[in-house]
């Protein structure tokens, strides 16, 4: 690059005229015109061009534009508001006193979620091989960091999921997890909604019109005309979802039948512009949540736009019913036919060793993005794609 440069940029247009030529420069979305003196080897220049405008109105072709499709197309107003938006995040978390912290992008157990697909590779040290994954979430390793005394961490950790690719998933992703030792979900619940505000404010876009709390069984009285228990069948979902006509052909546990009939039948018909907190799910469906005095895991997710926002749990801190729920995570993963993978025995160390009573919540750090920014599809939050 020249030092004594007037200008610099790509070629966005070029005009002749009698004596002169006018080029129009692009630089960060930035137009500027700039008149130099004609000459023959102007001529050669293309639109796409890196070009210096120099003293006396020489040009010099810093780099040739040899390749279509590379430019025009990087989106710099939508990486800066990308770049803020993280900022903000932070700043919020930063405030509330929250450590932020670094959990590994290898790791010998990626989660036990029965239904996510995974990344694996291979360590070699010397005549050493291990398999190691890359995380669904950083959440057991956050959970070791409780287990050794921390109280209110956050991280904003790049997750992996294998075999994602639709306009809301995508196969790597940011997800914002934090967590508050001696603490329940009501905690994590009003930070929710002081982080939703917060960035609203902050970022000067549209709050929700409301903010609203419901169980699983109120959604499903309402929506779907039927009292759900923690008893409730697989039976009584299949008779369920026959009555209201909703397709059960690929469903095999009850897990499967409720995922079904909650989907195309309550979570599509939530008000798009009310953030619904949803609590108290089926026993089968608590995952890594504790069970409540009534029945319920101890759980909830977040909704906005149409959009699963988050999933927050009251945690599950008895390393043996935490240990045979993983065991049948790793069946269901092993019924649906799914890659086998191993526990994380350190994590389990971790909780023998003793986990305070805990709650935490799991983000999806593009989505509220795309909530926020009336975005439709989550490519568009990225510079580059798989």
């Amino acid at each position: 690059m020249p030092a004594d440069a007037l200008a610099a940029g790509r070629v966005r247009q070029i005009t002749f005229q009698d004596s002169a030529v006018e080029i129009l420069l692009e630089r960060q979305n930035t137009l500027t015109s700039h008149q130099v003196l004609k000459s023959d080897w102007l001529e050669l220049l293309i639109v796409g061009d890196v070009i210096a405008i120099m003293p006396d109105s020489e040009v010099l072709l810093l780099a040739p534009y040899q390749v279509s499709g590379v430019w025009p197309s990087f989106p710099y107003e939508r990486q800066l508001q990308w770049q803020q938006f993280q900022s903000q995040v932070r700043h919020f978390f930063w405030q509330q006193a929250f450590l932020e912290l670094k959990t590994p992008s290898l790791v010998p157990c990626p989660g036990t979620e029965p239904s996510l697909d995974v990344f694996s590779t291979e360590l070699k040290i010397g005549s050493r091989r291990q398999k190691l994954y890359l995380p669904t979430s950083p959440e057991l390793h956050l959970k070791k960091a409780l287990a050794k005394g921390a109280e209110k961490i956050f991280e904003i950790a790049p997750c992996y999921r294998n075999g994602e690719m639709t306009s809301r998933h995508l196969p790597e992703f940011l997800m914002l997890e934090w967590y508050r030792s001696y603490d329940g979900l009501m905690t994590i619940q009003k930070d929710v909604v002081n982080l939703v505000h917060y960035l609203c404010e902050a970022l000067r876009v549209q709050k929700p019109l409301a903010i609203r709390v419901m169980s699983v069984a109120e959604l499903f009285q309402q929506y779907c005309d039927f009292k759900l228990q923690p008893e409730t069948s697989l039976e009584e979902l299949r008779t369920l979802a026959a009555r209201l006509s909703v397709n059960v052909d690929s469903a095999e546990s009850i897990d499967d039948y409720f995922f079904l009939i909650f989907t195309e039948k309550i979570e599509s018909q939530l008000p798009a512009e009310e953030f619904i907190f949803v609590e108290k799910y089926p026993p089968y469906q608590a995952a890594l949540a504790r069970l409540t005095a009534d029945g319920w895991g101890d759980r909830f997710e977040a909704y906005w736009k149409g959009y699963e926002l988050a999933n927050a749990f009251h945690e599950l801190n008895d390393p043996i019913i935490q240990r045979q729920r993983s065991h049948e995570d790793l069946q269901k993963k092993k019924d649906l036919g799914k890659e086998e993978i191993p526990f994380d025995e350190d994590f389990f160390r971790h909780l023998e060793a003793g986990l305070p009573p805990s709650a935490g919540i799991a983000l999806g750090l593009e989505r509220l993005f795309m909530c926020l920014y009336n975005i439709r599809e989550i490519s568009e939050t990225k510079w580059y794609s798989v």
